[in-house]
């Protein structure tokens, strides 16, 4: 589901930066590390906004209880609960040009205030939600963060993806509707 989240994300904001400001290259988003394996600078990101997750965690507070659910023909099946999680997406502006890179960190702005609530599908287990908001960091944080990727500081910005339901479709066991109570008196 992270992977398909932040697939939509890229599709959706190289079509935005299109409509918002044509004639630069059509895609100006991906998904990537700003360094490749060897720490050499990644060719992927190079005058791009590279779109990188760099942190994932559990999200508690919405635990998910079900471990029952309906099929369309009756049947119940008893399934783990779902996880919530909550990923950290970092949006770099990874350009030459320091006025274009402001402009493009900007624009990602925009196109999340916009638009922050996404539904994602293709798990196998229908939709789900994904939330952004904005994340903001002290400078300590900041540091460390550009600290663990290698880097020097670039214009960039962070978003908290809340995606609400990533779950297994392994069903442990399937039952059979009750269709009548006995009663013995």
């Amino acid at each position: 589901m992270i992977h398909l989240s932040v697939a939509q994300v890229v599709r959706e904001l190289n079509a935005y930066l299109n409509l918002r400001s044509p004639g630069m290259s059509e895609n100006r988003v991906t998904a990537g590390s700003l360094f490749d394996l060897n720490g050499q600078p990644g060719a992927s990101t190079r005058n791009r906004i590279a779109v990188q997750v760099v942190n994932v965690e559990e999200n508690g507070v919405y635990r998910s209880a079900e471990t029952h659910r309906t099929r369309d023909d009756g049947m119940h099946e008893r399934v783990k609960p779902s996880v919530r999680i909550n990923v950290y997406v970092l949006f770099v502006a990874n350009l030459d040009d320091y006025a274009e890179a402001l402009k493009a960190i900007s624009l990602v702005i925009a196109f999340f205030q916009n638009r922050s609530t996404f539904e994602v599908s293709g798990n196998g287990d229908g939709a789900s939600r994904v939330i952004f908001d904005l994340y903001s960091m002290t400078f300590e944080q900041q540091n460390h963060l550009w600290a663990s990727l290698g880097a020097k500081y670039m214009p960039s910005v962070m978003y908290k993806a809340a995606i609400l339901d990533i779950r297994d479709t392994l069903v442990s066991a399937e039952l059979p509707p009750v269709e009548e109570i006995a009663t013995r008196s």
